[in-house]
C-alpha cells in the first residue's frame, strides 16, 4: 500500500499547436490538470453539444415509451445538432407539461363559476366583483342586509358565491376569506388547453422521431465527452501571446516517457519536484486483489499526498466488521451462490471486478463468523454434531463479547495511531499517536485483566500516555514566558481527546449488538413460521414457508444496510479520526473514454 509519487510537469508550446498537443496527452491518458486559469464563464457560455448535456440527450431519447428503428450509418449525422434539438426537445415538453397541468387547474377552479367576463368599471357603476366559495352549513352566517351577492353554483358541499362591492369587504363580512378567480374567461382557459395538449403532442412526436439517432448518439457519447474534456482543458491551459503551457501532475516514474511525447509533438517539457506549498493530489496504488480498499477510501475521504495510504487495512477491517455484523453461514453461503451465479456481469470493468473480488470476501467473512457462532438462518446445529463443534463464540454471551468487541476496537485505533506516528516528521507528531496507543491499551488492560497484574499495570500505562500525549502537546519552541505558557497550553487542549479516544472504543460495541439483532430475529423468523404451520393445519405450511422467505430476505437486506453502513462508519469515522490527519483530492487522469456497445 503506498501513495505514488508525483512530479510536476510543464508543457510548453506554440498556441496554433495546442489542439494537437492536448489530443496527444488525453491519449496518453496519465496526467492530471493544473488549471492555470479559470475559465468557468467561458465554459458556461459553451453550447450544448457535448459532455454533461449528451449524457442528457441520449437518457432522454433511452427513456421515450415509443422508439423508432435505429439508423446506423453515420453518413449525414451531426452530433452537436442532434444532442442540441434532444436537449431543446426535452426542455419544451417539460415547460408545455407545467403549463398544461396548470391550464388544467386553472380549468378547474373557474368551471364552478361558469363562463364570464369582467365588464368595465362604468358599466357596474364602479363595483367590482368579489368571489367566495363558502361552505354550505356556513351560508346563514352571512347577513343579506347589506350585501348584493349572487350564488352561481352550489354543489353538495359548497356555494360558490359572487358579491357585487366597490372594495373588498371586511374580513367579518363573509364567513371564508375570498378567494382569487382571474380575469380570464372559462372559454379562454379552455382554448388554451387545447392548444397546449396539441403542442405536447407534436413535441412527442418529435422526441420520437429522434429517437432513431439513438445508436449513433450512444456511439459517440464518449468523443463527445472526450471533446468537452479537451475544450476545458484548453479554456484552463496559461495562454501568453503565442505560447501556451500546459502543466498537470505525473508519476515520478513516467517523466521518460512524458519526454518522449514531448519531443514527438515538438513542445517543450519542464519537470519540478513538489514543494512544500504544492498540494499535489493522492494516487493510490495496490495489489489488483486490495485494490478495492482504495475504493472504500474514497468514498469518504482521500488521505493526503503527504499521509498515508490507509486502503489495505480499511479493506481487510471492513471485511472483518460486515462478517461480525452479518454473521451467518446459511446467509453468506447464499448471497455466494448468488455471486457466483452473477459473476459474468462484473466482468466490464476493472472496477466491477474488484468490487465482485470484495463483495466474495465479504460474502466468506459472513460465512466464517457464521460458522463461528452456529447459525445457520438462524437455526442452531445439534449437539454432537460437526457443525456443532465448529462453533466456539456466543452471540448471547454479553460479557465475553462485548470484551472482544473493546479489544477489535482497541487494536484498530491503535494500529491507526502507530501508522500515523510512522508516518509523521515531527516529533510531537511521533509521541502523541504513541501516547494514545499506551492510553487504549492500558485502558483494555484495565478492563480485561481484573484481578491480574494487568489491572496493577493498566492505570499506570493509561497515565503515562496522557503525560506524553500533555508533554508532546505541539513542537512550539519555548525561549520566553509566554511561548512556555502557549505550549502548556496546547497539551493540556490535547489532552481533551482523551474523551474521544473512550467513546470511539465504545462504538465499536455496535459490531456485537448489531450481530445479536440478526441472529435474534433470524431465530424469532423461525419460531414464527413454526408456530403458524403448527397452529393453522393444511395452508398453515405454506403461510410458514411464505414468512419463512419473506422474512429472513428482509433480514438480508437489513444485514447488507448495517455491514455496508456500519462496517465502513467505524473505518471512516473512528479509524481516520485517529490515522489520518489531513484531506487531499483525487488524482484523475486526463484521458480518453472507451465505448462498448
Amino acid at each position: 500500500m503506498s501513495i505514488v509519487p508525483l512530479t510536476k510537469v510543464s508543457l510548453v508550446g506554440v498556441l496554433e499547436d495546442k489542439d494537437e498537443v492536448l489530443e496527444a496527452t488525453q491519449a496518453f491518458g496519465a496526467l492530471h490538470l493544473i488549471p492555470l486559469s479559470d475559465a468557468q464563464k467561458e465554459l458556461e457560455a459553451v453550447p450544448p453539444g457535448t459532455g454533461r448535456e449528451a449524457v442528457e440527450a441520449l437518457r432522454w431519447l433511452v427513456d421515450a415509451p415509443v422508439q423508432r428503428l435505429q439508423v446506423t450509418d453515420p453518413e449525414g449525422f451531426d452530433l452537436n445538432e442532434i444532442v442540441t434539438q434532444s436537449v431543446q426537445n426535452r426542455q419544451a415538453i417539460k415547460a408545455c407539461e407545467d403549463r398544461l397541468a396548470k391550464l388544467k387547474k386553472r380549468v378547474h377552479d373557474v368551471e364552478p363559476w361558469g363562463e364570464f367576463s369582467f365588464s368595465d368599471l362604468e358599466e357596474l357603476k364602479g363595483n367590482r366583483l368579489w368571489f367566495y366559495v363558502v361552505p354550505t352549513g356556513k351560508l346563514r352566517d352571512i347577513d343579506l342586509s347589506d350585501k348584493t351577492l349572487q350564488i352561481v353554483h352550489r354543489d353538495a358541499y359548497r356555494a360558490y358565491v359572487v358579491l357585487l362591492a366597490r372594495e373588498e369587504p371586511d374580513a367579518s363580512a363573509m364567513p371564508v376569506p375570498r378567494i382569487h378567480v382571474g380575469a380570464v374567461s372559462l372559454s379562454t382557459l379552455k382554448r388554451k388547453l387545447e392548444e397546449a395538449a396539441i403542442e405536447l403532442e407534436g413535441l412527442q412526436l418529435r422526441r420520437q422521431v429522434l429517437t432513431k439517432w439513438r445508436y449513433l448518439l450512444a456511439r459517440n457519447l464518449a468523443s463527445a465527452r472526450d471533446q468537452a474534456a479537451r475544450r476545458r482543458a484548453g479554456l484552463e491551459t496559461g495562454d501568453i501571446g503565442r505560447v501556451f503551457v500546459l502543466q498537470a501532475w505525473a508519476r515520478e516514474n513516467q517523466v521518460p516517457e512524458i519526454e518522449n511525447l514531448a519531443v514527438e509533438l515538438g513542445v517543450a517539457a519542464v519537470f519540478d519536484e513538489v514543494s512544500e506549498d504544492d498540494k499535489p493530489p493522492t494516487l493510490l496504488e495496490n495489489r489488483p486483489g486490495l485494490a478495492a480498499g482504495e475504493d472504500l477510501v474514497e468514498f469518504y475521504q482521500t488521505p493526503g499526498y503527504r499521509d498515508w495510504d490507509p486502503s489495505v487495512i480499511v479493506y481487510i477491517s471492513f471485511v472483518i466488521f460486515f462478517g461480525m455484523i452479518m454473521t451467518d453461514a446459511g446467509y453468506g453461503l447464499l448471497l455466494l451462490a448468488v455471486l457466483y451465479l452473477y459473476r459474468k456481469r462484473f466482468e466490464g470493468s476493472a472496477q466491477s471486478r474488484r468490487l465482485l473480488r470484495m463483495s466474495m470476501w465479504l460474502m466468506a467473512s459472513v460465512t466464517a463468523f457464521g460458522v463461528a457462532t452456529g447459525s445457520y438462518f438462524g437455526l442452531v446445529p445439534p449437539e454432537g454434531t460437526f457443525l456443532a463443534k465448529l462453533k466456539f463464540m456466543n452471540l448471547k454471551d454479553v460479557d465475553t463479547m462485548m470484551k472482544l468487541t473493546l479489544t477489535i476496537g482497541v487494536v484498530h485505533i491503535v494500529l491507526a495511531n502507530v501508522m500515523r506516528s510512522f508516518n509523521e516528521a515531527g516529533m510531537a507528531g511521533r509521541m502523541q499517536p504513541l501516547g494514545w496507543c499506551l492510553v487504549a491499551l492500558g485502558g483494555l488492560a484495565t478492563f480485561l485483566g481484573q484481578g491480574t497484574v494487568f489491572a496493577t499495570l493498566g492505570p499506570g500505562a493509561v497515565i503515562l500516555g496522557l503525560l506524553t500525549v500533555g508533554f508532546f502537546g505541539s513542537d512550539r519552541k519555548v525561549d520566553s514566558l509566554s511561548s512556555g505558557g502557549l505550549r502548556v497550553f496546547d497539551g493540556l487542549a490535547s489532552l481533551f481527546r482523551v474523551v474521544n479516544i473512550f467513546s470511539d472504543v465504545l462504538s465499536y460495541m455496535r459490531l456485537f449488538a448489531l450481530g445479536l439483532a440478526a441472529a435474534s430475529l433470524a431465530e424469532t423468523i423461525n419460531n414464527l413460521s413454526s408456530q403458524l404451520n403448527d397452529s393453522v393445519p393444511g395452508i398453515g405450511l405454506l403461510i410458514a414457508i411464505f414468512v419463512l422467505v419473506i422474512g429472513h430476505a428482509i433480514n438480508i437486506g437489513l444485514g447488507l444496510i448495517a455491514g455496508c453502513v456500519h462496517g465502513l462508519r467505524l473505518n471512516v469515522i473512528e479509524f481516520f479520526n485517529w490515522g489520518l490527519k489531513d484531506e487531499g483530492t483525487p488524482f484523475r487522469p486526463f484521458k480518453k473514454e472507451e465505448t462498448r456497445l
